[in-house]
């Protein structure tokens, strides 16, 4: 029987969609989702990890605005390039499926407007990206 861990696929281009990958080939299956060859985990708030192209800032991806906002609102103040997979994490580090509580965050976090505090940290965070920053001066 193979089990299928919920998980939340952000797109450059906003995109959001809900995945499922088999987790006796999550490593592949995360891969092939993101599109990288090596990819690293970046630990949110409330047990969320992303799971990120470990190349994506010199490999040429786009820059991904929804992720990095994400990131910011659940405590990691840090600049995400390709596509990102969003799952939970238990207390011994292994993958797991997210909870509901977990995606109603992610969606929160997606549907509301930045506070002023995270737009600061999100301008801070990317000013050696000077387009990205005078797009982020006009939310």
């Amino acid at each position: 029987m193979t089990t299928s861990i919920r998980s939340v696929k952000i797109n450059p281009t906003e995109t959001i969609t809900t995945l499922n990958v088999n987790e006796a080939s999550i490593g592949a299956d995360i891969s092939a989702a993101i599109g990288c060859r090596m990819f690293d985990v970046v630990g949110l708030e409330d047990e969320i990890d992303l799971f990120v192209d470990d190349e994506g800032l010199i490999n040429g991806s786009t820059l991904n605005l929804p992720a990095t906002v994400l990131a910011h609102r659940l405590g990691r103040p840090t600049v995400i390039f390709g596509t990102a997979i969003a799952v939970s994490v238990t207390g011994d580090g292994e993958t797991v499926g997210l909870t509901d509580t977990q995606l109603a965050r992610i969606q929160e976090s997606f549907a509301q407007k930045p506070d002023a505090g995270t737009v600061d940290a999100l301008v801070e965070s990317l000013s050696p990206f000077p387009t990205v920053v005078s797009m982020l001066r006009n939310i």
